[in-house]
């Protein structure tokens, strides 16, 4: 993979619109390119006129997908219990199956379950495609989902100090009482198996915040509007992004016209600004429309 291009931005000013130009763009130029959405309101396959429930080929190199989310979190949550039942086996009879439906709506589920799909997308897809573009969910989800990977890694950094503490008193405990554990309880770091998982999530959150931090390997682009709630949503966007240690790469400024009197590129001073023209008299723009709205913008943001 040469690069991941996040598009980001509020509900409705075009980032699915942005990213399938972006992605016939590419595939146009001959590159292979995997298109997948993580927003719970696909809108992939209305733009691509194609059923993306399952991966599909779209165009010359182009493959799609949309992301079933909730699937994902339910399927975030069964491995989860599974793992936790085969690591600590007196959860068995907890009956914590039965929490499953509940823990979906917990907070930030949502959030840590398109982050692992992400993760596993880019890491089984990667070795095949020269670009990933990603369509993401309006901005608190994306947000969140980005600032995710760093969080969970200084809480791993917590869990694991005090599983070697755990492991340091057994060790303590059992030099004083030989047989004071079972045979299956671990006492050495390579035997522990809790600390085996610690160390997967660490790898794979590591991996994702390396990439997401990465201003030449993962570009984000912010798509506005011309409008005052669609460019404050962007400013908010580009201080939270800041926030976090990380930059916009490009704006694209959507469905643009110079007889609007807002004066968008003022809030973006500093970043490259591309200017989309508004297409009437059309309800959906086909291939060829959308190639034409990337040809102005989308060279560029190879360099």
């Amino acid at each position: 993979m040469r690069r991941l291009f996040l598009f980001l931005g509020k509900g409705g000013v075009g980032k699915t619109t942005s990213s399938v130009s972006l992605s016939y763009f590419l595939a146009d130029k001959g590159y292979k390119v995997f298109l997948f959405s993580v927003d719970p309101a696909h809108n992939l396959s209305d733009v691509t006129g194609v059923d993306l429930g399952k991966k599909r080929n779209v165009y010359k190199g182009l493959d799609a997908l949309e992301v079933d989310v909730s699937g994902y979190v339910e399927k975030f949550l069964k491995d989860t219990i599974r793992k936790m039942k085969k690591l600590y086996k007196q959860l068995s009879i907890a009956g914590i199956d039965s929490m499953i439906d509940s823990m979906k709506l917990s907070p930030g589920m949502e959030e840590t379950a398109v982050l692992y799909a992400i993760q596993e997308l880019v890491e089984i897809e990667s070795g095949n495609y020269d670009y990933l573009v990603v369509d993401t969910p309006p901005t608190g989800l994306t947000l969140r989902i980005l600032a995710l990977p760093k969080l969970n890694l200084d809480w791993i950094n917590v869990l694991r100090m005090w599983r070697l503490k755990i492991l340091s008193r057994r060790r303590m405990v059992a030099g004083i009482k030989e047989d004071a554990f079972g045979r299956d309880v671990p006492l050495e770091e390579a035997e522990d198996k809790v600390l085996g998982e610690l160390g997967e999530h660490s790898r794979k959150m590591r991996m994702m915040w390396d990439l997401f931090a990465d201003p030449v390997r993962c570009k984000k682009m912010l798509v506005v509007n011309q409008d005052k709630l669609s460019v404050e949503e962007g400013r908010r966007i580009k201080n939270s992004l800041k926030g976090l240690g990380m930059d916009l790469s490009f704006v694209i400024l959507n469905k643009w016209s110079t007889s609007e009197a807002l004066d968008v590129k003022e809030a973006f001073g500093g970043l490259r600004l591309f200017e989309v023209p508004f297409i009437s008299g059309k309800s959906q723009l086909d291939r060829e429309d959308l190639l034409k709205l990337a040809s102005g913008w989308a060279p560029e943001v190879l360099s």
